[in-house]
């Protein structure tokens, strides 16, 4: 992933300076527990990538807030007032299910179950999401190995399970849209799955 580069010039019109100096203030320096690093810098390369594929303003300002309602204590509400409904709606289509008493099977199918139907700003910012995840996980599985799947709830076939299940729906949902971008993440994230053996 590289150094990060706060310039960012990429978040260059008045509601992406308001969106980074947003996600600045809520994520400050809060750690990823999976992979050690900031969801700051793991928020940038999203919302980088969804830049890079050319996509709208709200969806690249979605990729950059995407974790914050399920992270921070920012509300649905204080997002669609600061960042209008399009973009409240798409963080919150990604954003799992924080019930407590759900396993983690239960949170994930819920998940899956929820984005099935959703709109294409949720797809791309998930699709883009789980990529940027998978690359991570694999930066560290090259390092330590099948050991890297300690650090979560559940062991690596679940988690394949998890993954393959998204890339699939990427699939079906990019040749809906024709899409070439969601096509693209899916065959990207398999890609990473697969050198993983997963």
């Amino acid at each position: 992933m590289g150094r990060l580069d706060l310039r960012d010039d990429y978040l260059n019109t008045d509601e992406e300076k308001n969106a980074l100096a947003f996600a600045k203030h809520h994520y400050a320096s809060k750690v990823r527990k999976d992979t050690g690093r900031t969801y700051l810098h793991h928020c940038l390369e999203v919302s980088r990538l969804i830049h890079k594929y050319k996509y709208s303003e709200k969806f690249v300002i979605a990729g950059l807030l995407h974790d914050i309602l399920e992270h921070t204590e920012v509300t649905y509400e204080e997002l669609e007032n600061e960042f209008g409904s399009e973009v409240a709606e798409i963080v919150s289509g990604v954003t799992e299910d924080p019930d407590p008493t759900l396993s983690w099977n239960a949170r994930k199918l819920t998940h899956i179950q929820s984005i099935t139907n959703a709109p294409e700003g949720v797809l791309v910012v998930s699709a883009v999401d789980r990529y940027h995840n998978a690359v991570e996980i694999l930066q560290d599985w090259l390092k330590i190995g099948d050991s890297i799947f300690i650090r979560y709830e559940v062991g690596k076939e679940q988690q394949k399970w998890f993954y393959r299940s998204l890339t699939e729906l990427y699939f079906v949902k990019g040749l809906f849209y024709e899409n070439k971008s969601l096509l693209s993440f899916s065959e990207k994230i398999a890609e990473v799955l697969s050198h993983m053996d997963m």
